[in-house]
């Protein structure tokens, strides 16, 4: 089978994985929280991996400049484009340098060491570019698997994009050079971001904290090339450190301000969390990371506050129900038909949740176990956040002679009665009017025979 049909093949496969995944259906939803600490960014998004569920939310789908988020959906197709990205080379060329010396802003480009007549392997090319946002790294990836061309890697872009359901991302290049015209929102990245994730070796590498391989000339005296992740939440020596936090990827930009896509796990807890927009600099002009800050603070408060709930289990007994001509209890017990549990703040009180039921006041035996007998919708100001059916715990047998006794009364004001008893009447009136007709007749008939019988007797007595 061709490379590119494989390719093709293997994609819509992951595609297809990813967001069966993600449909309606799962046993745990999550709801929206807001965290206790102000988030800086302009937009901003937290899912929760373990069920893929949006959590917490800023303005998710406000158009910004990606910067160079945008180079995790140029990781993602050289991935599904490249079979041996350990073995396959490429060759920096001379003429990259001079598109980077004529970028309109050329401070938010961010270098990785490589050189004209440098050769790596795509492998390590992902590496640059995922740690450090090398351009150098971007620009030779995407120019060797657009065959030669930027615009065909960013019409790629912009196909991958349009299979993945991203409907307010426009691409424009896959290196992240500045572009007024490449916009994406923190939704549509979050999107972005949970597909790689499931990309094979995207993660390893993205998520990698360090990367050092050596140069062509290293064997003649030369340097290695060695990148740390840009995302200085994962040294432990930075203020900003988050114990369990993964790189991914950041953006700094002048017109788009500082961006982040991180992964955090703790305790079992596994979250995606994009940040787009912050500020370069606060109030003063002093250079701020606010997009470190509030990534950090956000994953504290995840950390610290959500946790998975139940709010309604199959073992709650929501009420009784009486049951018409039952053999033994007259009652059956109502219990909801699934537990239903989703992510929680703990600053929420769950007595807020509120239980709206609807069943009937009675029901007729036989009854079985789990026959659905109404509904309790649950919700939070106003938002309905399940539907689920009741069903009866146990079995109710019928009684037979109270079933018949039941049915005596319904017998009397039955419409069939009814109707037999005006057919009886009408059928008694012909018969009775049938009877005197016969009878009458029968009289006159006699009259007649016994008036002939006399005219017979005066005749033989003359």
């Amino acid at each position: 089978m061709p490379k590119k049909i494989l390719a093709g093949f293997f994609t819509a496969v992951m595609t297809a994985v990813t967001f069966v995944g993600q449909l309606p259906g799962l046993k745990a939803k999550a709801l929206l929280f807001t965290p206790n600490n102000t988030v800086q960014s302009e937009s901003a998004i937290l899912m929760n991996m373990d069920i893929g569920e949006i959590v917490y939310e800023k303005s998710a789908d406000l158009k910004k400049m990606p910067g160079s988020l945008a180079q995790i959906m140029t990781a993602v197709l050289v991935l599904e484009n490249c079979d041996n990205i350990s073995g396959e080379k490429i060759t920096a060329k001379e003429d990259m340098f001079t598109v980077f010396e004529e970028s309109e802003y050329r401070e938010d480009l961010r270098y990785a060491d490589i050189e004209a007549g440098d050769t790596l392997t795509v492998e390590e090319l992902l590496y640059a570019m995922m740690l450090t946002s090398s351009c150098e790294a971007a620009y030779m990836l995407t120019d060797h698997f657009g065959k030669g061309s930027q615009d065909a890697f960013a019409d790629m872009m912009n196909e991958k994009a349009e299979a993945l359901g991203m409907t307010n991302t426009r691409f424009t290049n896959g290196t992240a050079l500045y572009s007024a015209r490449q916009l994406s929102t923190a939704r549509d990245m979050m999107t972005l971001l949970s597909y790689a994730m499931t990309v094979p070796q995207f993660e390893v590498i993205a998520c990698s904290s360090a990367f050092e391989t050596q140069s062509k000339s290293s064997e003649e005296g030369g340097d290695v090339w060695e990148w740390q992740h840009s995302n200085l939440m994962v040294d432990e020596s930075s203020d900003y450190y988050c114990n369990g936090v993964r790189g991914i990827k950041t953006s700094t930009s002048q017109e788009g301000g500082r961006s982040i896509a991180c992964k955090g796990s703790r305790d079992g807890n596994n979250y995606l969390l994009i940040c787009m927009g912050a500020p370069n600099q606060d109030m003063e002009g002093n250079n701020r990371f606010y997009h470190l800050e509030d990534a950090k603070n956000v994953f504290e408060w995840a950390f610290a506050h959500l946790t998975f709930q139940e709010l309604i289990s199959t073992n709650t007994q929501l009420d009784e129900v009486r049951v018409n001509n039952a053999d033994g209890n007259d009652y059956v017990l109502l219990k909801p038909e699934k537990s239903f549990s989703c992510i929680w703040c703990d600053t929420t009180d769950l007595s807020s949740v509120q239980q709206i039921t609807e069943w009937p006041d009675e029901v007729d035996a036989p009854v079985m176990a789990g026959d659905k007998i109404g509904k309790v919708t649950l919700k939070l100001s106003g938002e309905t956040l399940a539907e689920i059916d009741v069903v009866a715990a146990s079995n109710v047998e019928r009684s037979a002679w109270r079933y018949n006794l039941s049915e005596i009364p319904g017998f009397f004001r039955s419409k069939y009665l009814k109707s037999s008893w005006v057919l009886a009447i009408v059928l008694s009136v012909v018969y009775i009017a049938a009877c005197v007709f016969f009878a009458f007749r029968y009289h006159e008939e006699r009259k007649k025979r016994v008036a002939v019988r006399a005219g017979h007797m005066q005749k033989k007595q003359k």
